[in-house]
């Protein structure tokens, strides 16, 4: 349960004079221990969190009935999905202490997991994925759980991948916490990956880059008709290598993957259907109905049939992630540390357009940003403030372009 995940998080060290022992929990930041030994500070850290756990659980629940979150977004939360549906009290929802990024509930044999950012298009941050990976770590260890439902708040969006601004405030350019944050991304998805039930991507709207990461990652998926899929990587400067690039091909085909990941145009819930990056298509008002009864069938089946059935299919899907996923950490983070993600995120962060071109010809003259130091040293000679040509009066060229992306001459 959520005690054992944070207990495994939980750091224990001798103090000064090695006469005990302190206990903390990087997540739960109220939580100190002090003991005289290990396993006596390992007891007593389980117990506080086993009591906080229980306190903001309940402050949790008070507050999701008195002010309806979650409850107004997805009506798929408000059903019994079965005919011996428990009472009220038993399927209170699960709430994951201290961050709120997530909606946990179970309803019946079926946990529903909401990324609970609508105002950001729910794209996920670290505190998300910490609390994604909790819940289904979760729905894992619970027996009376037969299917997750993954999906996004509101009716906009289901994923649009991960945050820009946390990715421009503190990853650009800082290898080292891009690492960490790439770290919690794969426990998130190897944890709903090794759920060990069938698992639905609900689609209620936009799914972008990292976000059918987490579509490819789910068994099936349903999709309300007004849903669009894209990838963006290419067209702010990363590359995408958390699912959609390794998974994509094995889901579409290799054409279609190259199109989707190469070009960034977006591909309609209609021919994504057609493709077979999704199971179904329907009016939004339908959505829940149809992930209601595709979940009743899977609950209707045998459940170690379906675990086993599950490992075989995933053989080709795992066996391009685990070839892949330490590498492309490594990319990723080279990625982050040059010039095409910097310019790439910050634009996407102010909402302005990219001239491609220009920066194609200033990359030839410059040459290429081969390290972090390279890197610093372009953008401590200004990379990042706007240059005018005086020629033509073209503007929003960096100062380290030499010469006008518009009319070629060179800047004073």
């Amino acid at each position: 349960m959520l005690t054992e995940f944070f207990l495994e998080r939980a750091h224990i060290e001798p103090s000064a004079d090695g006469a005990s022992y302190s206990g903390t929990v990087p997540e739960l930041p109220e939580i100190y221990i002090e003991a005289a030994t290990v396993e006596q500070c390992q007891s007593k850290l389980a117990e506080a969190i086993k009591n906080l756990l229980a306190d903001e659980a309940g402050q949790a629940n008070n507050s999701s009935r008195s002010n309806g979150a979650g409850d107004k977004q997805i009506d798929l939360a408000n059903n019994d999905f079965d005919d011996q549906a428990k009472e009220p009290d038993e399927i209170q929802g699960i709430f994951i202490p201290g961050l709120d990024e997530i909606i946990y509930e179970k309803r019946g044999q079926i946990a529903l997991v909401t990324i609970n950012r609508p105002d950001h298009y729910n794209s996920y941050t670290s505190a998300t994925l910490i609390e994604m990976a909790a819940a289904f770590r979760d729905a894992r260890r619970d027996e009376n759980i037969a299917v997750l439902v993954l999906t996004g708040a509101g009716d906009k969006a289901f994923c649009a991948g991960s945050d820009v601004t946390e990715h421009s405030e503190k990853h650009i350019d800082n290898t080292k916490e891009f690492r960490r944050w790439f770290d919690l991304f794969i426990e998130a998805m190897e944890s709903l990956r090794q759920v060990g039930k069938p698992t639905i991507a609900r689609i209620n709207g936009i799914v972008a880059s990292g976000g059918n990461g987490w579509n490819l990652a789910c068994d099936m998926a349903v999709a309300a008709d007004h849903a669009k899929f894209v990838q963006i990587e290419t067209k702010f400067g990363m590359i995408s290598a958390g699912g959609p690039a390794e998974w994509l091909p094995l889901a579409i085909g290799e054409r279609h993957a190259r199109e989707m990941l190469l070009t960034c145009e977006p591909v309609s819930a209609n021919k994504a259907l057609l493709w077979g990056l999704v199971n179904d298509v329907v009016p939004y008002r339908e959505l829940d109905n149809a992930v209601r009864t595709l979940c009743q069938k899977l609950i209707d089946r045998f459940p170690e049939s379906i675990r086993h059935t599950r490992e075989q299919l995933s053989y080709w899907k795992d066996l391009a992630w685990k070839s892949c996923i330490e590498q492309n950490r490594e990319w990723l983070a080279s990625q982050f540390a040059g010039a095409e993600a910097r310019e790439g995120l910050r634009a996407l962060a102010e909402h302005r357009e990219i001239d491609y071109r220009a920066f194609r010809k200033a990359a030839l003259r410059l040459g290429p940003v081969s390290s972090l130091e390279d890197q610093t040293q372009s953008t401590e000679k200004g990379f990042d403030v706007e240059r005018v040509c005086s020629a033509c009066g073209a503007s929003g060229f960096p100062a380290s372009y030499q010469f006008c992306g518009v009319c070629g001459e060179k800047l004073e």
